[in-house]
C-alpha cells in the first residue's frame, strides 16, 4: 500500500474495499487513491475549469511524518494541477470565516461537523515569504465529497496573509 493511499484523508471502511485509482502528480509522482475518496468540486477552482475532481493527501515531511495540518489538493485530471493547503486554524488561530447560505446549500452542508474548511498556500522559494489566502478558502462537504472554494462574506480576510507576518 503506498503512503498517499493509506493518508488519503477522509477514507473509511467502506471505501477500504473499493477499487485504487492510479493519479500522476507531477508534485507528488503516481498516487493512488478509493475512487470514492476523491472529492468534487461543485465549480471549478478560480482559473483552473478543466478540473473536477480531487484528491486530498496528508503531505509527508522528509523525515516520513505525515503532517496533521498540510495537505496535496491533486487534481485527478491534471497531474501538474496539486495546491498545497492547510487548517486555517493553525496559521490563524482567531480566523471566523462566514460564508453564504448559498454556498452552504450547495456543499449540501446541513450541519458543521461535515465541513472542513482549507486554505491555499502560496510557497515561494523562501519559506520566510510563505502566504496563505483566508479570503478564498476551501470548504469540504466531508461527508458528500463535495467541496467549493468560496469567497467570504466578512471582508477582514485577504488572498496573501504572511503565515509569520503581517498581510502582503
Amino acid at each position: 500500500m503506498s503512503a498517499a493511499e493509506e493518508t488519503n484523508v477522509g477514507a473509511d471502511a467502506k471505501t477500504a474495499s473499493s477499487p485504487l485509482i492510479s493519479i500522476p502528480s507531477q508534485a507528488l509522482g503516481a498516487i493512488e487513491v478509493r475512487a470514492e475518496s476523491l472529492i468534487t468540486v461543485c465549480e471549478p477552482l478560480a482559473g483552473f475549469p478543466d478540473c473536477s475532481s480531487y484528491a486530498l493527501i496528508e503531505h509527508v515531511g522528509r523525515d516520513g511524518t505525515a503532517s496533521t495540518s498540510v495537505f496535496w489538493l491533486q487534481a485527478a485530471e491534471r497531474p501538474f494541477q496539486a495546491f498545497v493547503i492547510t487548517d486555517p486554524w493553525g496559521v490563524f488561530p482567531e480566523y471566523a470565516p462566514e460564508i453564504s447560505d448559498g454556498d452552504a446549500n450547495q456543499l449540501g452542508l446541513v450541519n458543521f461537523e461535515d465541513a472542513r474548511v482549507f486554505a491555499i498556500l502560496t510557497v515561494p522559494r523562501a519559506p520566510s515569504g510563505i502566504t496563505v489566502n483566508l479570503r478564498a478558502p476551501i470548504v469540504v462537504n466531508m461527508a458528500k465529497r463535495l467541496a467549493k472554494q468560496v469567497v467570504l462574506l466578512n471582508d477582514e480576510y485577504h488572498t496573501r496573509h504572511l503565515v509569520n507576518g503581517p498581510v502582503v
